[in-house]
Protein backbone atom coordinates (compact mmCIF):
# COMPACT_ATOMS: atom_id res chain seq x y z
CA UNK A 1 0.00 0.00 0.00
CA UNK A 2 1.44 3.35 -1.09
CA UNK A 3 0.82 6.34 1.15
CA UNK A 4 1.19 9.82 -0.32
CA UNK A 5 2.08 12.69 1.99
CA UNK A 6 2.02 16.37 1.10
CA UNK A 7 3.66 18.76 3.57
CA UNK A 8 4.05 22.50 4.03
CA UNK A 9 6.01 24.59 6.50
CA UNK A 10 4.79 28.16 7.03
CA UNK A 11 6.80 30.49 9.22
CA UNK A 12 4.90 32.65 11.66
CA UNK A 13 5.81 36.36 11.72
CA UNK A 14 8.52 36.95 14.30
CA UNK A 15 7.34 39.13 17.22
CA UNK A 16 10.72 40.89 17.06
CA UNK A 17 10.19 41.96 13.45
CA UNK A 18 6.52 42.93 13.40
CA UNK A 19 3.98 44.23 15.88
CA UNK A 20 2.04 40.94 15.76
CA UNK A 21 2.60 38.94 18.97
CA UNK A 22 3.33 35.22 19.13
CA UNK A 23 0.62 32.65 18.30
CA UNK A 24 -0.64 30.47 21.15
CA UNK A 25 -3.51 28.38 19.71
CA UNK A 26 -5.58 27.58 16.62
CA UNK A 27 -9.26 27.49 15.71
CA UNK A 28 -10.62 26.31 12.35
CA UNK A 29 -14.05 26.48 10.74
CA UNK A 30 -14.49 23.63 8.21
CA UNK A 31 -17.56 25.29 6.66
CA UNK A 32 -15.89 28.51 5.52
CA UNK A 33 -12.32 27.13 5.74
CA UNK A 34 -11.43 30.01 8.03
CA UNK A 35 -8.35 29.75 10.25
CA UNK A 36 -8.21 31.79 13.46
CA UNK A 37 -4.89 32.38 15.19
CA UNK A 38 -5.03 33.35 18.84
CA UNK A 39 -2.13 35.50 19.99
CA UNK A 40 -0.36 36.04 23.29
CA UNK A 41 -1.84 39.55 23.70
CA UNK A 42 -5.38 38.03 23.35
CA UNK A 43 -5.88 39.41 19.83
CA UNK A 44 -7.06 37.14 16.98
CA UNK A 45 -6.12 36.92 13.28
CA UNK A 46 -8.66 35.56 10.77
CA UNK A 47 -7.74 33.88 7.46
CA UNK A 48 -10.85 33.04 5.33
CA UNK A 49 -10.56 30.29 2.70
CA UNK A 50 -7.28 29.16 4.22
CA UNK A 51 -5.35 26.66 2.10
CA UNK A 52 -1.83 25.95 3.32
CA UNK A 53 -0.86 24.03 0.16
CA UNK A 54 -1.52 27.07 -2.03
CA UNK A 55 1.23 28.95 -0.15
CA UNK A 56 4.86 28.22 -1.08
CA UNK A 57 6.64 26.16 1.56
CA UNK A 58 9.11 27.78 3.98
CA UNK A 59 7.60 31.24 3.47
CA UNK A 60 6.03 33.54 6.02
CA UNK A 61 2.30 33.35 6.63
CA UNK A 62 0.69 36.32 4.86
CA UNK A 63 -0.95 39.13 6.87
CA UNK A 64 -4.42 38.30 8.19
CA UNK A 65 -7.52 39.45 6.34
CA UNK A 66 -9.05 40.57 9.66
CA UNK A 67 -7.30 41.37 12.94
CA UNK A 68 -9.57 41.44 15.99
CA UNK A 69 -7.95 43.60 18.68
CA UNK A 70 -7.55 42.48 22.27
CA UNK A 71 -8.97 41.64 24.68
CA UNK A 72 -10.44 38.38 23.35
CA UNK A 73 -10.65 35.91 26.20
CA UNK A 74 -12.62 33.29 24.23
CA UNK A 75 -13.99 32.83 20.71
CA UNK A 76 -15.94 30.43 18.49
CA UNK A 77 -17.38 29.93 15.00
CA UNK A 78 -21.09 29.59 14.23
CA UNK A 79 -22.81 28.39 11.09
CA UNK A 80 -25.93 30.46 10.42
CA UNK A 81 -28.39 28.17 8.68
CA UNK A 82 -31.76 29.59 7.55
CA UNK A 83 -34.96 27.81 8.55
CA UNK A 84 -36.12 25.34 5.91
CA UNK A 85 -38.96 26.74 3.82
CA UNK A 86 -40.73 25.25 0.81
CA UNK A 87 -39.00 26.46 -2.35
CA UNK A 88 -39.63 25.81 -6.04
CA UNK A 89 -37.44 23.07 -7.55
CA UNK A 90 -35.64 25.67 -9.64
CA UNK A 91 -34.75 27.84 -6.63
CA UNK A 92 -31.36 27.68 -5.02
CA UNK A 93 -31.42 26.37 -1.42
CA UNK A 94 -30.52 28.82 1.36
CA UNK A 95 -26.79 29.06 1.95
CA UNK A 96 -25.22 28.85 5.40
CA UNK A 97 -23.05 31.74 6.50
CA UNK A 98 -20.09 31.76 8.84
CA UNK A 99 -20.10 33.92 11.96
CA UNK A 100 -17.15 34.49 14.30
CA UNK A 101 -17.85 35.54 17.89
CA UNK A 102 -15.22 36.96 20.26
CA UNK A 103 -15.82 37.47 23.98
CA UNK A 104 -13.96 39.71 26.38
CA UNK A 105 -14.43 41.94 29.44
CA UNK A 106 -16.72 44.89 28.79
CA UNK A 107 -15.03 47.08 31.40
CA UNK A 108 -11.86 47.27 33.47
CA UNK A 109 -13.28 45.42 36.46
CA UNK A 110 -14.72 42.58 34.36
CA UNK A 111 -18.25 42.99 35.74
CA UNK A 112 -19.80 42.36 32.30
CA UNK A 113 -18.98 40.48 29.09
CA UNK A 114 -18.71 42.05 25.64
CA UNK A 115 -19.48 40.02 22.51
CA UNK A 116 -18.18 41.03 19.08
CA UNK A 117 -19.76 39.43 16.00
CA UNK A 118 -17.96 39.19 12.64
CA UNK A 119 -19.92 37.93 9.63
CA UNK A 120 -18.24 36.49 6.53
CA UNK A 121 -19.47 38.10 3.31
CA UNK A 122 -19.47 36.69 -0.22
CA UNK A 123 -16.24 38.52 -1.00
CA UNK A 124 -14.56 36.44 1.72
CA UNK A 125 -14.14 39.35 4.10
CA UNK A 126 -15.26 39.49 7.72
CA UNK A 127 -17.21 42.57 8.77
CA UNK A 128 -18.82 43.53 12.05
CA UNK A 129 -22.43 42.48 12.28
CA UNK A 130 -25.22 44.80 13.38
CA UNK A 131 -26.96 43.05 16.23
CA UNK A 132 -30.55 43.34 17.42
CA UNK A 133 -31.34 42.22 20.97
CA UNK A 134 -34.27 43.27 23.15
CA UNK A 135 -34.04 41.00 26.20
CA UNK A 136 -33.08 42.19 29.65
CA UNK A 137 -29.35 41.83 30.23
CA UNK A 138 -28.43 42.28 26.54
CA UNK A 139 -27.47 45.69 25.17
CA UNK A 140 -26.01 46.47 21.73
CA UNK A 141 -23.66 49.45 21.57
CA UNK A 142 -23.74 50.69 17.93
CA UNK A 143 -20.70 52.93 18.43
CA UNK A 144 -18.46 50.10 19.57
CA UNK A 145 -20.29 47.42 17.63
CA UNK A 146 -20.48 45.08 20.63
CA UNK A 147 -23.22 43.38 22.63
CA UNK A 148 -22.80 43.86 26.38
CA UNK A 149 -24.05 40.88 28.41
CA UNK A 150 -24.96 41.49 32.03
CA UNK A 151 -22.96 38.58 33.42
CA UNK A 152 -19.64 38.75 35.25
CA UNK A 153 -16.60 38.09 33.07
CA UNK A 154 -14.27 37.63 36.04
CA UNK A 155 -11.16 35.54 35.64
CA UNK A 156 -12.27 33.40 32.71
CA UNK A 157 -15.03 32.67 30.20
CA UNK A 158 -15.36 29.77 27.76
CA UNK A 159 -17.39 29.90 24.57
CA UNK A 160 -18.31 27.24 21.97
CA UNK A 161 -20.55 27.37 18.92
CA UNK A 162 -22.42 25.12 16.52
CA UNK A 163 -25.29 25.68 14.05
CA UNK A 164 -27.29 28.83 14.98
CA UNK A 165 -26.46 28.48 18.69
CA UNK A 166 -23.53 29.11 21.01
CA UNK A 167 -22.88 28.75 24.73
CA UNK A 168 -20.97 31.06 27.07
CA UNK A 169 -19.66 29.84 30.44
CA UNK A 170 -18.64 32.37 33.08
CA UNK A 171 -16.47 30.82 35.78
CA UNK A 172 -16.93 33.72 38.21
CA UNK A 173 -20.70 34.02 37.70
CA UNK A 174 -21.11 30.21 37.79
CA UNK A 175 -23.50 30.37 34.84
CA UNK A 176 -23.82 28.98 31.33
CA UNK A 177 -25.77 31.13 28.87
CA UNK A 178 -27.13 29.57 25.67
CA UNK A 179 -27.73 32.01 22.80
CA UNK A 180 -29.40 31.74 19.41
CA UNK A 181 -28.41 33.85 16.39
CA UNK A 182 -30.36 34.32 13.16
CA UNK A 183 -30.43 36.61 10.17
CA UNK A 184 -33.02 39.40 10.52
CA UNK A 185 -36.15 38.66 8.49
CA UNK A 186 -36.22 40.63 5.27
CA UNK A 187 -32.53 41.52 5.37
CA UNK A 188 -30.43 41.42 2.22
CA UNK A 189 -28.88 38.07 1.28
CA UNK A 190 -25.42 39.45 2.01
CA UNK A 191 -26.59 41.76 4.80
CA UNK A 192 -25.05 42.11 8.24
CA UNK A 193 -28.20 42.45 10.38
CA UNK A 194 -28.48 39.67 12.96
CA UNK A 195 -30.79 38.93 15.87
CA UNK A 196 -29.47 37.63 19.19
CA UNK A 197 -31.67 35.77 21.67
CA UNK A 198 -30.73 34.45 25.11
CA UNK A 199 -32.41 31.03 25.17
CA UNK A 200 -31.34 29.48 28.47
CA UNK A 201 -29.37 30.18 31.65
CA UNK A 202 -27.88 27.23 33.54
CA UNK A 203 -26.78 27.81 37.13
CA UNK A 204 -23.63 25.83 37.87
CA UNK A 205 -23.17 24.14 41.25
CA UNK A 206 -19.86 22.47 40.28
CA UNK A 207 -16.92 23.68 38.15
CA UNK A 208 -16.99 23.12 34.39
CA UNK A 209 -13.61 22.21 32.87
CA UNK A 210 -14.69 21.85 29.21
CA UNK A 211 -17.74 22.59 27.10
CA UNK A 212 -18.94 21.55 23.65
CA UNK A 213 -22.02 22.18 21.49
CA UNK A 214 -22.41 19.76 18.58
CA UNK A 215 -25.00 17.56 16.85
CA UNK A 216 -27.81 18.85 19.04
CA UNK A 217 -26.07 18.29 22.39
CA UNK A 218 -24.59 20.57 25.02
CA UNK A 219 -21.87 18.60 26.83
CA UNK A 220 -20.03 19.77 29.94
CA UNK A 221 -16.73 18.39 31.22
CA UNK A 222 -16.85 18.07 34.99
CA UNK A 223 -15.09 16.36 37.87
CA UNK A 224 -14.99 12.58 37.27
CA UNK A 225 -17.22 12.65 34.20
CA UNK A 226 -19.32 14.63 31.74
CA UNK A 227 -22.89 15.93 31.69
CA UNK A 228 -25.01 16.22 28.55
CA UNK A 229 -28.13 18.23 27.72
CA UNK A 230 -30.43 17.86 24.69
CA UNK A 231 -29.89 21.28 23.16
CA UNK A 232 -33.29 21.53 21.52
CA UNK A 233 -35.05 21.22 24.86
CA UNK A 234 -32.86 24.00 26.26
CA UNK A 235 -33.75 26.41 23.47
CA UNK A 236 -37.38 25.30 23.31
CA UNK A 237 -38.09 25.65 27.02
CA UNK A 238 -40.61 23.94 29.25
CA UNK A 239 -44.07 23.10 27.98
CA UNK A 240 -46.91 22.32 30.41
CA UNK A 241 -46.88 21.99 34.15
CA UNK A 242 -44.20 20.14 36.05
CA UNK A 243 -46.56 17.22 36.65
CA UNK A 244 -47.42 17.02 32.94
CA UNK A 245 -43.78 17.09 31.96
CA UNK A 246 -43.23 13.85 33.82
CA UNK A 247 -40.93 15.12 36.55
CA UNK A 248 -42.39 13.18 39.44
CA UNK A 249 -41.57 10.10 41.39
CA UNK A 250 -40.27 8.25 38.34
CA UNK A 251 -37.34 10.66 38.15
CA UNK A 252 -36.12 9.47 41.54
CA UNK A 253 -35.78 5.93 40.23
CA UNK A 254 -32.53 6.86 38.50
CA UNK A 255 -29.14 6.63 40.17
CA UNK A 256 -28.29 9.85 42.00
CA UNK A 257 -24.62 10.80 42.08
CA UNK A 258 -22.95 13.82 43.73
CA UNK A 259 -22.99 15.47 40.29
CA UNK A 260 -26.71 14.80 39.77
CA UNK A 261 -28.93 12.35 37.93
CA UNK A 262 -27.15 9.64 35.94
CA UNK A 263 -28.53 8.25 32.67
CA UNK A 264 -32.05 9.70 32.79
CA UNK A 265 -32.51 8.79 29.15
CA UNK A 266 -36.30 8.62 28.84
CA UNK A 267 -36.48 12.40 28.56
CA UNK A 268 -34.24 12.48 25.47
CA UNK A 269 -35.49 9.33 23.72
CA UNK A 270 -37.58 11.39 21.29
CA UNK A 271 -34.98 14.09 20.76
CA UNK A 272 -35.02 15.61 17.27
CA UNK A 273 -31.55 16.50 16.02
CA UNK A 274 -32.87 19.16 13.65
CA UNK A 275 -32.24 22.41 15.51
CA UNK A 276 -33.13 24.60 12.58
CA UNK A 277 -36.81 24.65 13.56
CA UNK A 278 -36.27 24.56 17.32
CA UNK A 279 -38.73 26.69 19.29
CA UNK A 280 -38.13 29.23 22.03
CA UNK A 281 -40.15 29.86 25.19
CA UNK A 282 -42.40 32.92 25.27
CA UNK A 283 -45.17 34.03 27.60
CA UNK A 284 -47.84 36.67 27.60
CA UNK A 285 -46.95 40.03 29.23
CA UNK A 286 -48.97 39.07 32.31
CA UNK A 287 -46.88 35.94 32.80
CA UNK A 288 -49.95 33.71 33.10
CA UNK A 289 -50.08 30.21 31.71
CA UNK A 290 -47.36 27.71 30.88
CA UNK A 291 -46.08 29.42 27.77
CA UNK A 292 -46.59 29.21 24.01
CA UNK A 293 -44.40 27.26 21.62
CA UNK A 294 -43.47 29.19 18.50
CA UNK A 295 -40.81 28.66 15.89
CA UNK A 296 -37.46 30.33 16.52
CA UNK A 297 -37.61 31.90 13.06
CA UNK A 298 -40.79 33.73 14.15
CA UNK A 299 -39.25 34.98 17.39
CA UNK A 300 -35.94 36.02 15.88
CA UNK A 301 -37.65 37.90 13.07
CA UNK A 302 -40.17 39.83 15.07
CA UNK A 303 -40.57 38.57 18.60
CA UNK A 304 -44.24 37.73 18.13
CA UNK A 305 -46.65 35.61 16.13
CA UNK A 306 -48.79 38.29 14.52
CA UNK A 307 -46.09 40.77 13.54
CA UNK A 308 -47.10 43.34 16.16
CA UNK A 309 -44.20 44.26 18.43
CA UNK A 310 -44.72 43.71 22.11
CA UNK A 311 -47.53 41.16 21.95
CA UNK A 312 -45.20 38.48 23.31
CA UNK A 313 -42.26 38.68 25.66
CA UNK A 314 -39.13 36.60 25.14
CA UNK A 315 -38.25 34.61 28.22
CA UNK A 316 -35.11 32.54 28.64
CA UNK A 317 -35.25 29.18 30.35
CA UNK A 318 -33.58 28.93 33.77
CA UNK A 319 -32.45 25.71 35.42
CA UNK A 320 -29.71 24.23 37.58
CA UNK A 321 -26.78 22.16 36.39
CA UNK A 322 -27.66 19.11 38.54
CA UNK A 323 -31.47 19.34 38.44
CA UNK A 324 -31.92 16.39 36.07
CA UNK A 325 -34.51 18.34 34.08
CA UNK A 326 -35.11 18.28 30.33
CA UNK A 327 -33.25 15.01 29.81
CA UNK A 328 -29.86 16.09 31.17
CA UNK A 329 -27.73 13.45 32.87
CA UNK A 330 -24.24 12.88 34.25
CA UNK A 331 -22.03 10.07 32.91
CA UNK A 332 -19.04 9.16 35.11
CA UNK A 333 -15.67 7.90 33.94
CA UNK A 334 -15.36 4.14 34.34
CA UNK A 335 -12.51 4.32 36.83
CA UNK A 336 -12.40 0.54 37.31
CA UNK A 337 -10.99 0.11 33.81
CA UNK A 338 -8.07 2.44 34.32
CA UNK A 339 -4.63 1.69 35.67
CA UNK A 340 -3.95 2.29 39.34
CA UNK A 341 -1.99 5.48 38.68
CA UNK A 342 -4.94 6.92 36.74
CA UNK A 343 -7.52 6.30 39.43
CA UNK A 344 -7.59 9.86 40.65
CA UNK A 345 -10.67 11.26 42.34
CA UNK A 346 -9.86 14.68 40.88
CA UNK A 347 -9.90 13.63 37.22
CA UNK A 348 -11.55 16.24 35.00
CA UNK A 349 -12.69 16.17 31.38
CA UNK A 350 -10.58 18.90 29.75
CA UNK A 351 -11.49 18.41 26.07
CA UNK A 352 -14.66 17.25 24.29
CA UNK A 353 -14.81 16.72 20.52
CA UNK A 354 -17.50 15.26 18.29
CA UNK A 355 -16.74 12.00 16.48
CA UNK A 356 -20.24 11.57 15.04
CA UNK A 357 -23.86 12.35 15.86
CA UNK A 358 -23.85 10.20 18.99
CA UNK A 359 -20.17 9.69 19.83
CA UNK A 360 -17.78 12.16 21.46
CA UNK A 361 -14.08 11.94 22.28
CA UNK A 362 -13.20 12.91 25.87
CA UNK A 363 -9.68 13.82 27.02
CA UNK A 364 -9.24 13.91 30.79
CA UNK A 365 -6.70 15.69 32.96
CA UNK A 366 -4.59 12.51 33.22
CA UNK A 367 -4.14 12.36 29.46
CA UNK A 368 -6.52 9.41 29.02
CA UNK A 369 -8.97 9.06 26.14
CA UNK A 370 -12.59 7.94 26.44
CA UNK A 371 -15.56 7.80 24.08
CA UNK A 372 -18.97 9.00 25.22
CA UNK A 373 -21.71 7.11 23.40
CA UNK A 374 -25.19 8.63 23.37
CA UNK A 375 -27.44 6.02 21.74
CA UNK A 376 -30.86 6.81 20.31
CA UNK A 377 -32.34 4.66 23.07
CA UNK A 378 -30.88 3.13 26.21
CA UNK A 379 -28.33 4.46 28.70
CA UNK A 380 -25.32 6.57 27.77
CA UNK A 381 -21.97 4.76 27.84
CA UNK A 382 -18.43 5.91 28.63
CA UNK A 383 -15.70 3.69 27.15
CA UNK A 384 -11.99 4.02 27.90
CA UNK A 385 -9.49 3.64 25.04
CA UNK A 386 -6.64 1.31 25.99
CA UNK A 387 -3.08 1.40 24.72
CA UNK A 388 -2.93 5.13 24.02
CA UNK A 389 -0.13 7.48 25.12
CA UNK A 390 -0.66 10.36 27.50
CA UNK A 391 -2.48 12.95 25.42
CA UNK A 392 -2.18 16.75 25.60
CA UNK A 393 -4.02 17.67 22.39
CA UNK A 394 -6.48 15.73 20.25
CA UNK A 395 -8.19 16.49 16.94
CA UNK A 396 -10.97 14.61 15.17
CA UNK A 397 -13.07 15.11 12.05
CA UNK A 398 -16.72 14.05 12.50
CA UNK A 399 -17.62 11.16 10.20
CA UNK A 400 -20.75 9.09 10.73
CA UNK A 401 -20.27 6.98 7.57
CA UNK A 402 -16.89 5.45 8.36
CA UNK A 403 -16.62 1.96 9.89
CA UNK A 404 -14.07 3.34 12.36
CA UNK A 405 -12.87 6.66 13.69
CA UNK A 406 -9.45 8.25 13.18
CA UNK A 407 -7.96 10.30 16.03
CA UNK A 408 -4.97 12.61 15.75
CA UNK A 409 -3.31 13.00 19.16
CA UNK A 410 -0.18 14.68 20.49
CA UNK A 411 1.67 14.39 23.76
CA UNK A 412 2.66 18.05 23.54
CA UNK A 413 6.25 17.25 22.62
CA UNK A 414 7.35 16.57 19.05
CA UNK A 415 5.02 13.94 17.61
CA UNK A 416 1.43 13.40 16.43
CA UNK A 417 0.02 9.86 16.35
CA UNK A 418 -2.77 8.74 14.03
CA UNK A 419 -4.99 6.32 15.96
CA UNK A 420 -7.77 4.19 14.48
CA UNK A 421 -10.71 3.34 16.75
CA UNK A 422 -12.84 0.39 15.56
CA UNK A 423 -16.62 0.61 15.46
CA UNK A 424 -17.29 -1.26 18.70
CA UNK A 425 -21.06 -0.99 18.33
CA UNK A 426 -21.10 -2.99 15.11
CA UNK A 427 -18.40 -5.37 16.33
CA UNK A 428 -20.52 -6.31 19.32
CA UNK A 429 -23.66 -6.76 17.29
CA UNK A 430 -25.37 -3.78 18.98
CA UNK A 431 -25.14 -5.61 22.33
CA UNK A 432 -24.80 -2.74 24.80
CA UNK A 433 -23.97 -5.03 27.71
CA UNK A 434 -21.03 -6.54 25.82
CA UNK A 435 -19.98 -3.07 24.70
CA UNK A 436 -19.93 -1.97 28.31
CA UNK A 437 -17.66 -4.77 29.55
CA UNK A 438 -14.75 -4.63 27.11
CA UNK A 439 -12.14 -1.93 26.70
CA UNK A 440 -11.90 -0.35 23.28
CA UNK A 441 -8.61 -1.46 21.76
CA UNK A 442 -7.05 0.95 19.28
CA UNK A 443 -4.23 0.76 16.74
CA UNK A 444 -1.69 3.31 15.58
CA UNK A 445 -1.68 3.69 11.80
CA UNK A 446 0.89 6.47 11.48
CA UNK A 447 3.00 9.15 13.13
CA UNK A 448 4.22 12.65 12.30
CA UNK A 449 7.36 14.14 13.86
CA UNK A 450 8.25 17.83 13.92
CA UNK A 451 11.41 19.56 15.07
CA UNK A 452 9.79 21.89 17.61
CA UNK A 453 7.45 21.58 20.56
CA UNK A 454 3.79 21.26 19.55
CA UNK A 455 1.42 23.87 20.98
CA UNK A 456 -1.83 22.97 19.22
CA UNK A 457 -3.33 20.87 16.40
CA UNK A 458 -6.48 21.21 14.25
CA UNK A 459 -7.86 19.17 11.36
CA UNK A 460 -8.49 20.98 8.08
CA UNK A 461 -10.07 17.83 6.59
CA UNK A 462 -10.36 14.18 7.51
CA UNK A 463 -6.83 13.53 6.18
CA UNK A 464 -5.21 16.95 6.65
CA UNK A 465 -3.77 18.33 9.87
CA UNK A 466 -2.34 21.71 10.82
CA UNK A 467 0.26 21.74 13.61
CA UNK A 468 1.25 24.84 15.56
CA UNK A 469 4.87 24.78 16.69
CA UNK A 470 6.83 27.44 18.51
CA UNK A 471 7.66 29.51 15.42
CA UNK A 472 6.04 27.69 12.49
CA UNK A 473 2.88 26.08 11.15
CA UNK A 474 3.14 22.57 9.67
CA UNK A 475 0.48 21.17 7.34
CA UNK A 476 0.32 17.48 6.37
CA UNK A 477 -2.10 15.79 3.99
CA UNK A 478 -2.04 11.98 3.93
CA UNK A 479 -3.77 9.94 1.24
Amino acid sequence: MVVQVEARKLSLPSPNLVSLPSTTSLLFDPISLTLALRHSDSSISLYPSFSPFSIPSSTYLPPPQTLIPSPCSSSCFLSLTPSPTPTPPTSNPPISRSLFVAAGPADDDGSKVSLRFYLLLKNQRFVKAKMSCTQTGLDFDPKLGVVVVDVCHGVKVMMVGSVNYFALYSVSAEKILVFGVRMVEGAAEDGVDLRLVKCAVIGCCSPVSAIRVAFGWLILGELNGVRFFPLRKLVKGRVGSRRKRGFGRRENAYLNLPNGVCNATEENADFDEDLVTAGLMVTSPGGAGDGINVESSDILSGGNMDGKPGSLKLRSLKLQQDSGELGMCFVPFNVAERSAKSQDSTTEAISIQALSRNKFLIVDSNGNLSILHLPDCGPALMRHLSGTPQVCQAAVFPDSLSSGQTLWVSDGSYSVLIIVVPDEENANGNDSSNYEVKLVEVSVSGAIFVCESIQDIVLLASNTILILGQDNLYAYSIS
